[in-house]
């Protein structure tokens, strides 16, 4: 096995953090630490096929400010399900179903959102991105052990779900499986079975598919025929970075909200808050602090809300193109103050 990558930067989840991500990534560049290796999930697969895709930072930016990417964030895609009748409901009951990953659920049909499963129609500028050594990535999803058939039944203690890292050949020799398995009881009694899987066979645009699918949200990806669901599996993969790198960079995020955590219970059968806390108490070396994104960010990107006339889930989206460029300055120029902020207080710190 090859030496460690010196500095790995997780980046992880929310799809409307994308811009926020690339701000990060410029700032660490400024600050001498510039990722070795990049570690993604959900949101973040789109953003590190970005980063691969273009070579600077400044042409990353005015990608995820272009037409292609906009026509994209700000299509209609909400499904019948929008009403609050129906994920709503849906919602409600698993908040009040505290037990674990009881019954395989129904990912396959029940998601608030459509979007493609080939991604190369929807952004022709990323299609001929592929994983490279030159900015070594490992993308996070996960393969569905049960089939459509079985939805709705019982799991009795069944796993129901695999973690999948997508990356190139050359940067899959540095990972042994055995070494970033997850020993803590929330996640050994899940519905996620222990052993992870590699491949090296998929594209990154069709990896980055896979990753940003979403419980009760977005479809899971068809991939050689099996379904794939996304990198929420784990979110935050810190012991395969640890495993890899000298050295962990990572978001320190909110906690899930009481709806967030219930399907996360619901489908996968641990508690998302506990895997946060598993994570801080492994310490990484440094954290960039996000918490604040929903205070310092309001009305600046695209969310969910609730449609109380129509008694509807909608998104709120950016009233024009140009309005939505401003907000894409504003997410990055986020991103970007939070890294040098955040760095630069625990490197102070350190120094005590």
């Amino acid at each position: 096995m090859d030496t460690k990558f010196n500095t790995a930067f997780i980046v992880s989840g929310g799809g409307t953090r994308v811009m926020i991500y690339l701000g990060m990534y410029a700032a660490l560049e400024q600050l001498n630490m510039k990722p070795d290796v990049l570690i993604a999930t959900c949101g973040g697969a789109f953003a590190s096929t970005v980063i691969n895709t273009f070579p600077s930072n400044q042409s990353r930016k005015e990608y995820l400010k272009s037409e292609e990417y906009y026509r994209f964030a700000t299509r209609p895609r909400l499904t019948a399900q929008k009403k609050l009748s129906k994920i709503g409901l849906l919602s409600l009951k698993k908040v009040f179903d505290k037990r674990n990953a009881p019954f395989t659920e129904d990912v396959f049909s029940t998601y608030l959102a459509e979007i493609s499963d080939d991604f190369t129609e929807d952004f022709p500028s990323l299609k001929h991105t592929q994983f490279s050594i030159n900015i070594p990535t490992l993308i996070i999803g996960s393969e569905i052990l049960f089939n459509i058939e079985s939805k709705g039944e019982k799991r009795n203690n069944k796993k129901l779900y695999q973690k999948v890292i997508f990356t190139d050949a050359e940067t899959a020799k540095k990972i042994n499986l055995d070494k970033i398995v997850i020993t803590t009881n929330n996640y050994i009694n899940s519905a996620v079975t222990v052993a992870s899987k590699l491949k090296t066979d998929v594209s990154m645009l069709m990896s980055t598919r896979v990753s940003v699918s979403d419980m009760f949200y977005v479809a899971p990806a068809v991939l050689e025929n099996k379904h794939y669901a996304g990198g929420a599996i784990d979110l935050i993969p810190i012991e395969l970075a640890s495993h890899i790198a000298e050295n962990v960079v990572i978001e320190n995020k909110q906690v899930y909200s009481t709806v967030e955590e219930s399907l996360i219970r619901a489908v996968l059968g641990y508690s998302g808050n506990k895997r946060l806390t598993e994570v801080q108490n492994q310490k990484p070396d440094f954290q960039i602090d996000t918490r604040n994104i929903k205070n310092e960010l309001e009305g600046h990107y695209i969310k969910k809300k609730i449609d109380w006339k129509n008694l509807e889930v909608c998104f709120d989206y950016p009233k024009s193109y140009e309005a939505f460029k401003k907000d894409m300055d504003l997410q990055w120029n986020y991103g970007y103050k939070q890294t040098i902020e955040s760095i630069k207080q625990q490197k102070k710190l350190e120094s005590i």
